[in-house]
């Protein structure tokens, strides 16, 4: 694996990592996160990982105003052009899919196909109008005194890739897997990385990053997309089958899969439904 990083401002540097040489090229934000669980899908193919701006080994961003999802796309334009990849499959997941969607919208002859996981509905309201937990809320859980208890001994301060790998398991993992004993099955090594850390990365997601989506609304111009989208939830991940419906009827030459006995990390649940289903898709 090859590694390296693009400096895309003055002192912001994102992080990528190449993982083979020959093939068709995979391109995946967030690879701290996702780029290990997708290696299954490198045969044969190229898989080009990086991080998003302040988040896994990419620089921290101490300037916030230089947050959100117009410099997050900018920046995967970014390293595509740097490294002269010239039209990879994009794979996001979660928020990395709404990166993903914006930057074939704008760049539509730079992508070969996408492949979005656990996606964002194609217009927020009224499907995510509901308010996001409050940051305190999220990093110190009011239900959560397993969490409490180590807040209580200092484990955030004195070990905190400890604490972050223990609200991961105790806290955001349960509500996003199809079922309990899935939480063992999403590896959290981004976990030991400080841009990783809850109370990092916690306040630029609430305060800066999502709210720069504002009320977004991609209908319109998912008419334009002329190329394949395979839409990915889990089972227990779905969106509404109204907001699918929307997604569907909209993309030109979109698809879906929906993974049995998975939540919102198929890739790492049920591995055996998605990988074949995916590899189909790319090999078409």
């Amino acid at each position: 694996m090859r590694q390296g990083t693009l400096e895309v401002e003055p002192g912001i540097r994102i992080h990528y990592a190449i993982d083979g040489s020959t093939g068709p090229t995979l391109l995946v934000p967030g690879g701290s996160w996702i780029a290990g669980p997708l290696r299954p899908l490198g045969s044969g193919r190229q898989i080009v990982s990086y991080d998003l701006r302040g988040r896994g080994r990419s620089s921290p961003v101490e300037d916030r105003s230089r947050l959100g999802v117009s410099f997050d796309v900018s920046d995967l334009e970014a390293i595509r052009r740097h490294l002269g990849l010239a039209r990879p499959t994009v794979i996001g997941h979660a928020y990395g899919s709404a990166v993903a969607l914006l930057h074939a919208l704008e760049h539509p002859d730079a992508v070969d196909r996408l492949v979005l996981v656990g996606a964002f509905p194609a217009r927020r309201i009224p499907w995510r109008d509901a308010e996001l937990p409050s940051l305190g809320e999220m990093i110190r859980p009011p239900g959560s005194p397993r969490l409490g208890a180590l807040r209580a001994g200092r484990v955030h301060r004195n070990d905190p890739r400890t604490y972050a790998r223990e609200w991961m398991r105790d806290y955001l993992l349960p509500q996003q897997v199809a079922r309990k004993e899935n939480v063992d099955l999403v590896p959290l090594d981004a976990c030991d990385l400080p841009n990783e850390y809850p109370e990092r990365w916690l306040p630029d997601w609430l305060e800066r990053v999502y709210p720069s989506l504002g009320d977004w609304d991609w209908r319109s111009r998912l008419g334009g997309l002329d190329l394949p989208v395979l839409l990915v939830w889990g089972e227990t991940d779905r969106t509404p089958p109204e907001a699918e419906q929307e997604w569907l009827s909209g993309l030109p030459r979109g698809e879906l899969l929906v993974v049995p006995g998975a939540g919102h990390w198929p890739f790492c649940e049920s591995p055996g439904a998605f990988f074949p289903a995916v590899e189909r898709f790319l090999a078409r």
